[in-house]
């Protein structure tokens, strides 16, 4: 059970909705992470947002109207998919490796720069899309699964450097 002393609206609310997703013991402890790393930021929302340069248009929309967490937005499954994963790589620091498809791996070493973005317009975006992707699709896709490995590893390293501050 998860501690939710000092938390406010917005993380109340997007931790219901993650918490709702049902995506197993790898999403369980992405949520965790990304808990743990609000609570070190003091729950506090960063005066800038994530980048939205090939964010799911779906995102923005919901953002626009309200951020109602009973009411995700509606899309294209497959278009959606396709724009997260853009975006994210998009996002991801500059030392982060690549296969030879340019795929992300999980390796490198360095700041996270872009993605230290605390807050109602950050890393609970990213955490929001996978959620949606995964109650679209009903079932963990082995991409969905896959894009979570990922997004555990970038919040297990963001969590350490934010232990160093």
């Amino acid at each position: 059970m998860i501690n939710r002393d000092g938390w406010n609206k917005w993380v109340n609310d997007g931790y219901t909705v993650l918490e709702g997703c049902g995506g197993g013991a790898g999403w369980d402890n992405a949520v965790t992470l990304w808990t743990e790393l609000e609570r070190l930021y003091r729950f506090e929302t960063s005066s800038s947002a994530l980048p939205t340069k090939g964010r799911p248009a779906a995102v923005g929309a919901w953002t626009k109207c309200g951020r109602q967490p009973a009411k995700p937005p509606k899309f294209e499954l497959q278009q959606f998919v396709n724009d997260w994963e853009v975006w994210w790589s998009a996002l991801a620091p500059a030392w982060r490796q690549r296969d030879k498809d340019g795929q992300l791996v999980q390796g490198g070493d360095g700041p996270w720069g872009v993605l230290v973005h605390p807050g109602a317009n950050g890393f609970l975006m990213v955490m929001l899309g996978l959620a949606w992707w995964r109650q679209k699709e009903g079932v963990a896709s082995l991409r969905w699964v896959n894009a979570v490995k990922d997004v555990e590893w970038v919040l297990s390293g963001l969590l350490a450097e934010a232990k160093t501050k």
